[in-house]
């Protein structure tokens, strides 16, 4: 009975609106305060219907190739009405999948490649969503990718996905356009490759959702486990996740809140102990010992709000701010285009409350590296010294506008260490409009940050550094 009132509850209120289905099938299925409880952890993870905003909303099509703009807005219409789980699961398959065309491929119309022979390699080179997110659904579904249960088990799914995909034909094709001396085939080898190696990106991602779906059934620790080491922009339940990040600042702030100048204990200065025991004819009453004095750096992160960064940069400033005990003097700023210090929202509000008012007063606008870089020049230029730890938190994407590196340069030279953390993985440096090449050059260390485990090895070593 219950379960055909939810059926019902469900016909009448639809799954338009997020809150309203949550409240009906909370009504009719859960009744006591346990089953409640039980009820709002199972919808967060069973029926992620925002999750698919992740998918959909980083991609910008300045950094399509021109071939694509035009298909990803075709694609999108007819959708917006009644969307479902796998035209919302891929809406931006194809611009993800297809590949990243060079300038000599550029130069040569796609017609005039020879098709593709493998079924794969003409799916993904097709454009056909529709098509891509029934592969993808088929072979999660043949290989049983709903019954994995560790973490060490993604890359074995992953593969299996990907071999009942076709990819065993794919390779095959690769290799034999390789081998050719016609230009086209190997211009056609090339395409195929870079549309393997998304697809991969894909299936990995793909397979990382099925397990956050599955893990929370093995119980607490495996959850935190998972969450640590997923991608921030994969997690939607955000209070767990929050959590989970307090858990981290404090395993890291008891780590390193004990470095501080011990005089009982450690290695023996011989020196001055032996001027300790003139005094007292040769007899060594006080010994000395050696210390080290731990100088607690002043840091500064500017963080990218835009976009799904902005998530990172949202647990990055968590983390920060919940190790006060061992880096009293940080600085935050933010910025889309423009940007601007938030330090003092965070001295006067809650953690939570200062970073959503820094999220809604400069995220969600075109993003300028430049201009940042401009900006903090104006205002704090003068207040970095080699004391200063700078972080910047971002991908580098900057529009095609100018990239300002002579302000980066001098940043650099002026502080004791620029630490760059980028949510990108490596092979998407430099790629469209990201500015990472250029960037990196003025940096002490560059990092692919894109989850907590991520996160609390950044701070980790910027703490030991000290």
């Amino acid at each position: 009975a219950e379960t055909l009132d939810a059926i019902r509850a469900l016909q009448l209120v639809g799954y338009q609106q997020r809150s309203s289905l949550k409240m009906a099938l909370g009504q009719t299925l859960a009744k006591s305060q346990d089953e409640k409880t039980a009820f709002d952890i199972c919808f967060d993870q069973f029926f992620q219907f925002s999750s698919m905003d992740s998918l959909t909303d980083p991609i910008d099509t300045a950094d399509l190739p021109d071939n694509l703009k035009g298909n990803r807005k075709s694609n999108l219409k007819g959708t917006e009405q009644k969307p479902d789980k796998k035209t919302n699961l891929l809406k931006n398959l194809s611009a993800l999948l297809s590949p990243r065309l060079t300038e000599k491929q550029k130069a040569t119309p796609a017609d005039s490649l020879p098709p593709s022979q493998s079924p794969l390699g003409q799916l993904l080179l097709s454009g056909d969503q529709a098509g891509a997110a029934m592969a993808m659904a088929n072979a999660g579904q043949s290989v049983n990718v709903s019954q994995i249960q560790l973490m060490t088990q993604q890359g074995l799914y992953g593969r299996r996905m990907m071999m009942a995909m076709g990819l065993e034909a794919l390779e095959d094709e690769i290799w034999q356009a390789e081998a050719a001396e016609d230009p086209l085939q190997k211009q056609l080898a090339q395409q195929l490759r870079d549309a393997r190696t998304n697809l991969r990106l894909e299936v990995k991602d793909y397979v990382e959702r099925q397990f956050l779906l599955q893990a929370k059934a093995k119980g607490k620790r495996l959850l935190q486990d998972t969450m640590t080491h997923a991608k921030l922009e994969h997690l939607r339940d955000f209070k767990d996740t929050q959590l989970l990040v307090r858990k981290l600042a404090k395993r890291l702030a008891k780590k390193h809140a004990h470095r501080k100048k011990v005089y009982n204990r450690g290695q023996l200065d011989v020196r001055s102990t032996l001027r300790q025991s003139i005094a007292h004819d040769g007899i060594m009453f006080n010994p000395q010992w050696k210390s080290k004095r731990i100088n607690r750096p002043k840091v500064m992160a500017i963080c990218d709000v835009s976009g799904s960064v902005s998530q990172i940069s949202r647990f990055l400033l968590m983390f920060l701010y919940s190790l006060t005990d061992v880096l009293p003097r940080v600085r935050a700023f933010a910025f889309s285009s423009h940007l601007g210090e938030v330090t003092e929202l965070f001295q006067q509000l809650d953690l939570d409350e200062a970073i959503d008012e820094t999220l809604q007063h400069y995220g969600n606008r075109s993003t300028s590296y430049g201009q940042a870089l401009i900006d903090f020049k104006e205002h704090c230029m003068m207040d970095v010294d080699k004391k200063t730890t700078i972080i910047m938190l971002g991908d580098a994407r900057n529009n095609y506008g100018n990239a300002e590196t002579a302000i980066l340069k001098e940043l650099y030279q002026r502080c004791n260490q620029l630490i760059w953390l980028n949510p990108e993985s490596k092979n998407r440096w430099g790629n469209g409009d990201s500015e990472m090449k250029k960037y990196q050059a003025y940096c002490t260390t560059t990092e692919v940050c894109n989850s907590l485990a991520h996160l609390e090895r950044a701070i980790n070593a910027l703490l030991l550094r000290q």
